[in-house]
């Protein structure tokens, strides 16, 4: 009998071992001395994971697309109780991928309400232009740019894209 199936025949929920394994290279590179500095200095804080706060999370997605390939990101943002977007997410493939790591499309928004403590029946993800210029979000300065450059130099350095590429289903 085949293990990886449950009783009704379907694949087991979750990520499988390889999403499992990028996630916890990915979220390396993200803690690691020089990323966390910069998330900080973007999120404006002074302790903590930088990459979590939805004002660094434009960077963060602009630096995977420039890491895995613009054509292989989707830029959506993560529109909670009916107001505009209050984090940017990066998806590729069936996932998507935010400082707290890679989630499966079905729990994404779950997710992100809980993250933002945002009503599930009034909260949807949707497509989002790093250029519209919210005030939301530390996007669009020279500052921003050249973390985002340099988040993703730290990402090839560390992760292979195209293994990457090909684990998250591009």
């Amino acid at each position: 009998m085949d293990q990886s199936r449950n009783q009704s025949g379907a694949p087991p929920k979750g990520p499988g071992q390889a999403v499992v394994s990028l996630n916890r290279e990915f979220m390396a590179v993200l803690v690691n001395e020089e990323a966390a500095s910069i998330g900080r200095a973007i999120a404006q804080i002074v302790r903590g994971d930088g990459w979590i706060e939805a004002r660094a999370s434009a960077v963060l997605v602009d630096a995977i697309a420039a890491w895995l390939g613009r054509d292989a990101v989707q830029t959506l943002g993560f529109y909670a109780n009916g107001t505009g977007p209050v984090e940017v997410v990066a998806k590729i493939g069936n996932y998507y991928i935010t400082g707290h790591g890679i989630e499966s499309e079905s729990d994404a928004t779950v997710n992100a309400c809980e993250r933002h403590r945002a009503r599930f029946s009034q909260s949807r993800i949707d497509d989002y232009d790093l250029k519209s210029g919210n005030s939301r979000f530390n996007w669009g300065t020279p500052l921003t740019q050249r973390a985002a450059d340099r988040l993703a130099g730290l990402l090839n350095e560390e992760v292979d894209a195209e293994i990457a590429r090909v684990v998250l289903g591009v």
